[in-house]
């Protein structure tokens, strides 16, 4: 599966991977069970230490945007399922890289859109 490329270091690891795994999470096809199978939090994290320390800004607002998906993608989980710890996990594995998320949300442009 494509989420084998979604890593720092892999061969295929480039541009449109990174725009191809947003649009899969993106699209909600995917459950976020299955999406936690391929260690995707932890590959993100990993991603996003990367990015931030070599100023790589093709991918931040990608980035934000696959988080958020994920996040929505718990959030609903929660809903159905009250007593899941899922959410709960995968927000505390995103935490672990807040100083890089706020790096990258103050040099995204999406924030810069959202505030005019």
């Amino acid at each position: 599966m494509l989420l084998e490329y979604f890593s720092v270091g892999h061969a295929k690891f480039n541009a449109f991977t990174v725009k191809i795994v947003r649009a899969m999470v993106a699209s909600r096809e995917i459950p976020i069970e299955e999406l936690l199978q391929h260690d995707i939090v932890t590959k993100l994290n990993k991603i996003m230490q990367d990015v931030v320390s070599k100023n790589v800004e093709w991918a931040s607002d990608h980035l934000l945007i696959i988080m958020n998906e994920i996040l929505h993608l718990v959030a609903e989980l929660k809903k159905t399922d009250p007593n899941s710890k899922v959410p709960q996990q995968v927000f505390n594995r995103l935490l672990v890289n807040f100083k890089y998320f706020s790096k990258l949300l103050t040099a995204s442009d999406i924030v810069s859109m959202t505030l005019f």
